[in-house]
């Protein structure tokens, strides 16, 4: 479905109705999951998973990521039937007699203050506490002895992402692409406008940890024999783990 930069929100509800058109009605005591893969460059794909959801409705197992271009974040290709698109979201139906189990965590705790997004435009940050969304980050490095600059930013923020905290104690995770001149910061999904924020870092055993509780969320909900596994990663944890990425897989395993 697309393009995304078009209408997010009617490119995930188109590229749901195709993919569960291709399947038959879905009989009682089977279940299905949808795999949403969007541009994360070309729009907003926190809309696009909102349309995927008002398509699908309720009782869905959902999983997927954006496409990232290798954090050069220029533009992204996604692929399904021999093709190349871009500017697309694909979504993948699985319909399965067995339970489906699906299982997300991020390891990432607070490295910064409890701070409000005074000003937001979509997936851009303009302001946090009334002051540039950069000029916070900068002056909570300081306080924790590391002077940024924008010539370093992307290196920094690729590993102190925003974290937005829920009612449940976890925090969904906006990862940064890249500071404007005007101090403001654009993250690959929507940063509501007056919502409070907090600036997050991770320690590799904290990440390590994370992935071996999201593969036992998803195994809780599996009772007997696996038919198998489907996971992502974002590019983000990589670079905290490095070559560490090879613990991450043997903790999916066990």
């Amino acid at each position: 479905g697309g393009p995304v930069s078009e209408d997010a929100r009617a490119a995930g509800r188109t590229a749901v109705a195709r993919a569960v058109g291709q399947l038959p009605p879905l009989p009682p005591g089977r279940r299905r999951a949808l795999i949403v893969l969007p541009d994360a460059l070309s729009g907003d794909p926190t809309e696009v998973v909102r349309g995927a959801q008002q398509e699908a409705g309720a009782g869905v197992g959902w999983a997927g990521g954006g496409a990232g271009n290798n954090l050069r974040f220029v533009k992204t290709a996604q692929f399904t039937q021999g093709q190349a698109y871009r500017d697309q979201v694909v979504v993948i139906a699985i319909d399965a007699q067995e339970p489906i189990g699906v299982g997300i965590q991020h390891g990432w705790y607070p490295y910064g203050p409890p701070t409000q997004v005074t000003k937001a435009r979509g997936t851009t940050a303009i302001e946090l506490d009334y002051e540039s969304a950069f000029e916070v980050y900068r002056r909570t490095a300081s306080s924790r002895g590391v002077e940024l600059d924008m010539g370093d930013f992307a290196s920094f923020a690729m590993t102190h992402p925003l974290g937005i905290p829920q009612a449940s104690g976890e925090f969904v995770i906006r990862d940064p692409i890249s500071v404007e001149s005007d101090g403001s910061i654009r993250y690959v999904a929507e940063i509501p406008d007056g919502s409070l924020v907090r600036v997050m870092e991770g320690a590799r055993a904290d990440l390590l940890d994370a992935a071996a509780g999201a593969a036992a969320m998803a195994r809780k909900a599996t009772p007997g024999p696996l038919g198998g596994a489907v996971v992502f990663d974002c590019v983000s944890r990589y670079l905290i783990l490095g070559e560490g990425v090879r613990d991450e897989l043997l903790r999916f395993q066990d």
